[in-house]
């Protein structure tokens, strides 16, 4: 689980709507195979002047085959984006990374109400299921 189906949605209605202004997609991944929709989102990169993704893994293979970002994601958007007055976030994704990536964007300017956030849990077995 990436985050990436709640963000997709997000992105695809701003299309549907004709926003035109600029997106930005951090896409945070352990290993480069978690990337599952990285082609579509490259489609959009495409399609859309006012759209990039900015893949990051922080776990990449140690063969060096990945050229891109590295890190932790939220780290990657404050290294382009110190100052996030402004800006508005929506960060989908673990409650580890969602703890983590929220108070650094508000002590980078940003504003309450510019925050949105999605954070999920693994869901619990049920009682029972073997």
């Amino acid at each position: 689980a990436t985050g990436f189906a709640p963000i997709k949605s997000i992105v695809e209605d701003a299309f549907a709507r004709g926003i035109t202004r600029p997106m930005r997609l951090y896409w945070g991944v352990r290993k480069r195979a978690d990337l599952y929709a990285l082609d579509l989102a490259e489609q959009w990169q495409r399609e859309h002047g006012n759209f990039r993704v900015v893949p990051v893994l922080s776990e990449p293979d140690p063969t060096g085959a990945w050229s891109g970002r590295t890190g932790l994601v939220h780290e990657a958007m404050l290294a382009d984006f110190p100052d996030l007055t402004g800006h508005e976030v929506y960060v989908c994704g673990s409650v580890k990374m969602v703890e983590a990536a929220v108070p650094a964007f508000l002590a980078q300017g940003l504003g309450e109400g510019f925050c949105f956030s999605d954070a999920f849990v693994p869901s619990a077995p049920r009682p029972g299921a073997a």
